[in-house]
């Protein structure tokens, strides 16, 4: 499954800028609550100073958000409560021991505040009553809290679970495109194997040749660890391959490949080439067989067109054992969608062409 790097110093910087963004919050809402009381008294002919509604306001709002870390850790805890009845239940001591501190908080807060600013004795009244005539407040307050952060946390989870999902998503279509890739290596070797054991007994040099360059071409197969490598390491490939055909029918396998080197940067999916070039080459057919190979950029695809003297490019090249067309046409799906494609065109005595496409980035490779 893919993992996801903690970037500390990024997340210190969101922590930060939260915290920032919360603690405005607070201020705004104490600020905008003793505007709202100084016009109050002002319209109703009884002025008082700004700056006594300021510190009741103030001490109100952030005695309440001073509490929030602890209220928002047993509102989580709560949800774990079993069964229903107790869950709700467990709302009401937290509830109570909430308004409780709060209002003490307020309370304490304002008195040292008022002898701090030369306003004189805070004046609190008669503190059980101040007590129950919080609480209402401190209920819609705690409700509130309570419904944002189920909210916010069911958001968190569903993005969390969408995450995990591209995670699965992307860990399944790497693993198909792994056991489709590792087709390829018994689907050659099978049919290079097959071919030595055609020609060792009259031809023991050449068997020999070959099995030394099919060596090489395994070790490479084998060391890939990606589904995709570059269109100039392609060639390096299939190269490899041709020179254990070659081996094989010597001057009776013609192949020409026509490509423009500016292109052998951009990136292709692995070893997509040899298994489309195995059957041209086997079905090529004639005394000489004759391979056409092209690679053409085309608006903004890469189209590569093989192409034999013979019957079908694309059909598997002994019964049971081929993979031909359905192997490079499920690795393209797999990696770009509907943007990629194969197909196989015949033409009445004259061959059949494979043709190749694949998107390609706007921008040239590096």
């Amino acid at each position: 499954m893919l993992s996801l790097e903690l970037d500390k110093p990024a997340f210190m910087q969101r922590k930060s800028a939260w915290l920032m963004l919360w603690l405005g919050v607070l201020v705004l809402i104490g600020l905008l609550n003793a505007l709202h009381r100084y016009l109050n008294n002002v319209s109703a002919g009884a002025p008082a100073l700004f700056a006594v509604n300021l510190i009741e306001e103030m001490t109100g709002s952030l005695s309440f958000g001073l509490m929030m870390p602890v209220l928002i850790l047993a509102l989580r805890k709560i949800r774990n409560v079993q069964p229903l009845w107790l869950r709700l239940s467990c709302h009401v001591p937290v509830l109570i021991v909430l308004s409780v501190l709060h209002t003490s908080l307020m309370w304490g807060s304002r008195v040292v505040l008022f002898a701090l600013g030369g306003l004189g004795t805070y004046r609190y009244g008669v503190t059980s009553w101040r007590y129950l005539m919080e609480f209402p407040s401190d209920v819609f307050y705690y409700l509130l809290v309570a419904a944002v952060l189920w909210l916010l946390d069911r958001y968190r989870e569903a993005q969390q679970r969408e995450l995990r999902a591209v995670q699965l998503e992307s860990a399944l279509s790497e693993a198909r495109l792994d056991a489709l890739r590792l087709q390829l290596n018994p689907h050659f070797l099978f049919n290079t194997l097959n071919a030595v054991s055609s020609i060792m007994y009259d031809q023991p040099r050449v068997a020999d040749e070959m099995l030394a360059r099919i060596g090489d071409l395994l070790r490479a197969t084998l060391n890939a660890k990606k589904q995709e490598h570059p269109l100039g390491e392609e060639w390096r490939l299939l190269a490899l391959y041709l020179d254990i055909q070659r081996a094989r029918f010597g001057e009776q396998l013609v192949v020409d490949i026509e490509a423009d080197p500016a292109l052998d940067g951009y990136r292709v999916p692995f070893l997509v080439l040899q298994p489309l070039v195995e059957n041209a080459i086997e079905h090529g057919g004639g005394a000489t067989r004759h391979i056409d190979i092209q690679a053409a950029r085309i608006a903004a695809q890469l189209e590569i067109r093989i192409r034999n003297d013979g019957a079908a490019v694309g059909e598997n090249t002994h019964s049971g054992h081929g993979i031909g067309l359905g192997n490079v046409e499920a690795r393209l799906q797999h990696l770009y969608g509907d943007a990629a494609g194969v197909q196989l065109e015949r033409r009445e005595g004259q061959g059949a062409t494979v043709r190749v496409w694949l998107p390609l980035p706007g921008e040239q490779p590096a």
